[in-house]
């Protein structure tokens, strides 16, 4: 999940629910060392065919019925699965779309299972072609039977030119060409896609052109979900799109309002992620953050059975929360899987030494504070976050949280560049200003130089990611599509996916990088791959490419008339268990 895109239940471990790992390493705000975690671990399992049964076991006190109210600060722009990326756009699908595979999470553990397929999926070959087996009894809204063909065809959509914005993994790997739609435009002209096979109408084949052995948590993405070729309407499935999952959508006003019903044709016993307690959903869009921390705190008529899948707690409000009992205990506060950092244009400052210099000197915490401190977020050293397979958290540097000065100015002096001047971009906002402030100062104690360059809000995404950007200095973020690092240090790391708004915006151009990433891409053993892709975070590190300075938490208030909400892997408060006490 890119920069653009960023978007776990209540308790002192924050990824509990992403397993021990997390939990036995995660740092505490405003520090910068911990426990490292095993690096064998996996974060998330793989589940067994049994796992993959449904129903979803119950969750305890639930029951059926009631109005579940979402207040969001903007409408969803896109719910076609071809187009799905951003963490609110993936949690509405959540409701409306089912997939191959699924997180499945019950008490404090999350296993990958089996969703529309019987199991995780099949391979012989190490992880080039996988095999899945729908299972018996799945159906639409309307009640027409999903098949294997629904699946392959909701595959190459996403090769379609038109759908833009979602991921392009299984596109690359199905043709192994990045520019996927030259080698395979899309079926709106009829065109079918080889690498995909379906003899029957209850098995899938898929033909990679390269290992990998992750593809079984690639296929949990909304984006490769069913769509029937009869129910495709092109560029209007995006508002309303036919659904797979436990609920349908009955009306949506675009940036007002949009209102869910349970889908009849989705049956509790083939699904073992998702219950359908509510009998409805109904969207609100267009309050400000601050308008709807205050609804759901004072919990008014219908606001008393609302929740919000991604607005956070701001900082007005943050005291009144964090210290009234009763709104606490109806507080989700966890990790999100999101990791923010300082690109270093490694283009341009080409010295180790002087790029070691700027993460010597850098202010996470005064920065941090700026933004409404621990709330905001976790310090990090890192690269990866505890949410990956395999993560360790180490400190390579040692800095404190304030930064150091004086042995940035001693990096710079072994440099023979006492005086080196750095180009600082940064979005125009009012807390973008004053955290340039608390930037040029810390660096401008170490030695340096520092020019301000202000962006506008509306453009800084853009400018900020052009490959001949004349900025040395900026903020940028990411998170792991599904728990891997595979989805983490070769979008953000390899230098052959350097380009215009590429997730590379560091320019970071390694050829022992690129040897690592193409050796440990092709390892069948995920557990394996783990330890060696966080081997790999600190050879990384070492060469500085980046400032790492957060791991993202998610805080928000809910009503106290709901129940069974947790913190999913988005980062988002998940939908699929609440129910209306």
């Amino acid at each position: 999940m890119n920069r653009s895109t960023q978007r776990w239940a209540v308790a002192a471990c924050a990824v509990v629910a992403f397993g021990a790992t997390a939990c036995s390493s995660g740092t505490p705000a405003g520090s910068t060392t911990g426990t490292q975690a095993p690096a064998a671990k996996q974060a998330v399992p793989i589940g067994t065919a049994a796992d993959s049964k449904g129903p979803d076991p119950e969750v305890p006190g639930a029951k059926s019925g009631g109005t579940v109210t979402v207040y969001q600060r903007a409408d969803f722009n896109h719910l076609d699965p071809a187009r799905l990326y951003s963490s609110g756009n993936q949690t509405a699908a959540l409701l409306l779309t089912r997939q191959l595979t699924t997180y499945q999470h019950v008490g404090d553990q999350t296993k990958l299972v089996g969703d529309l397929a019987t199991d995780t999926g099949s391979t012989t070959d190490g992880g080039k072609t996988w095999k899945f087996t729908l299972k018996d009894g799945l159906k639409y809204e309307d009640g027409s039977p999903i098949a294997a063909g629904d699946v392959k065809y909701g595959i190459e959509r996403t090769f379609q030119k038109e759908l833009t914005g979602g991921p392009q993994y299984l596109q690359m790997w199905l043709t192994g060409k990045s520019d996927f739609s030259a080698a395979y435009p899309g079926p709106w002209q009829g065109q079918e896609l080889d690498a995909i096979e379906t003899p029957d109408q209850k098995t899938i084949v898929l033909h990679l052109t390269s290992v990998h052995a992750d593809l079984p948590y690639t296929m949990a993405m909304q984006c490769y979900s069913p769509v029937p070729k009869a129910k495709d309407t092109h560029a209007s499935f995006d508002q309303h799109p036919f659904s797979s999952g436990p609920y349908k959508i009955d009306s949506h006003d675009t940036d007002k309002s949009m209102a869910l019903s349970r889908s009849t044709g989705w049956d509790a016993a083939t699904d073992p992620a998702r219950h359908a307690y509510p009998d409805k959903f109904a969207f609100s869009f267009g309050g400000q953050n601050l308008d709807i921390d205050q609804r759901l705190i004072a919990a008014n008529g219908e606001d008393r059975n609302a929740m919000t899948f991604n607005v956070k707690v701001t900082a007005d409000v943050a005291q009144q929360v964090m210290t009234n009992p009763e709104l606490k205990a109806r507080t989700i506060n966890g990790l999100a899987p999101f990791s923010e950092y300082f690109a270093i244009n490694n283009r341009r400052v080409t010295d180790v030494k002087v790029r070691q210099a700027i993460i010597t000197a850098f202010p996470k915490e005064q920065v941090r504070q700026i933004f409404g401190g621990p709330l905001y977020g976790d310090f990090t050293t890192t690269i990866l976050s505890p949410v990956t397979t395999g993560y360790e958290n180490y400190d390579l540097y040692k800095v404190p949280p304030a930064g150091d000065p004086a042995k940035a100015k001693q990096l710079l002096a072994e440099a023979g560049k006492p005086n080196p001047t750095i180009v600082y971009a940064y979005a125009s906002t009012t807390q973008w200003e004053q955290a340039a402030v608390a930037i040029s100062d810390a660096l401008t104690r170490a030695g340096f130089t520092v020019v301000r360059k202000p962006i506008s809000d509306k453009d800084y995404y853009d400018e900020m990611g052009k490959v001949d950007n004349q900025f040395d200095l900026y903020w940028a973020g990411w998170g792991p599509d599904w728990p891997s690092a595979s989805t983490v240090i070769p979008p953000v790391l390899d230098g052959r996916q350097i380009a215009n708004s590429s997730g590379n915006t560091s320019l970071f151009d390694d050829q022992e990088t690129k040897d690592e990433i193409d050796r440990i891409s092709q390892l069948s053993d995920l557990t394996q791959a783990g330890a060696q892709w966080a081997a790999l975070d600190k050879k990384i590190m070492a060469k500085a490419p980046i400032v790492p300075w957060t791991d993202s938490r998610q805080i928000s208030v809910n009503g106290p008339g709901l129940g069974g909400l947790y913190q999913g892997f988005l980062g988002t408060i998940y939908p699929t268990d609440v129910f209306v006490k």
